[in-house]
């Protein structure tokens, strides 16, 4: 396992930011595809009254699978796209390289990044729903509605307190972590294999 050099504090700083934009582009995806979902098909257990209740069922359960695929989707390339960088990351640091990215260990593999980047998605929703729950308002209501209605209607349509929505953010985050360790395994399979071809390669040049 490749040891990792003491990082000062100033070199500290620029990681953290570093880390923290790459957390973000890896969010923005999911994020942006939950909320057209939940403003276009979840939306729609929005309306109608108590009687269609099955109906706005069944469309929620729709959302639910599409929001869990597009999850999957997106956790399995970020896992696999962090994956190929720490390889590209260590293949620099072995000669030498001056990129800042692979000397600050930025955008690579993580456990924790696979947790971070969903929860990281979440933050709109949480301060929305925490200010919605505390306090009631129109404002609130909408975007819970139409922008983040894959945790509000589950419950909502239940009849439960709002705050139970937070519990949502735990089994999105949870398939977003396993759907990113498969894209991190299926990338290491795939960078074996070239490795194992570019070293058969190599030998073959020798003789």
């Amino acid at each position: 396992m490749e040891n990792k050099e003491k990082l000062s504090s100033k070199d500290l700083g620029r990681k953290i930011l570093l880390e923290f934009k790459d957390l973000l582009i890896g969010a923005a995806f999911p994020f942006m595809l939950s909320l057209i979902l939940s403003a276009t098909v979840i939306s729609y257990a929005a309306y109608g009254n108590a009687d269609d209740l099955g109906l706005k069922i069944v469309i929620l359960i729709v959302g639910e699978v599409m929001i869990i695929a597009a999850t999957v989707i997106f956790g399995k390339q970020n896992g696999a796209t962090a994956y190929k960088k720490t390889v590209q990351n260590g293949n620099k640091r072995k000669v030498n390289s001056s990129d800042e990215a692979s000397k600050l260990y930025i955008g690579e593999f993580s456990l924790v990044k696979g947790i971070l980047i969903p929860f990281i998605s979440c933050i709109p929703f949480i301060i929305f729903q925490i200010v919605g729950a505390a306090y009631e308002n129109d404002v609130c209501g909408f975007a819970l509605s139409y922008v983040f209605g894959w945790a509000y209607f589950p419950f909502k349509l239940a009849g439960l307190s709002q705050w139970h929505n937070l519990i949502w953010i735990i089994p999105y985050a949870g398939v977003h972590l396993a759907a990113y360790i498969w894209g991190g395994k299926t990338e290491k399979k795939k960078q074996d294999q070239l490795a194992a071809a570019e070293e058969v390669k190599d030998t073959k040049k020798k003789k």
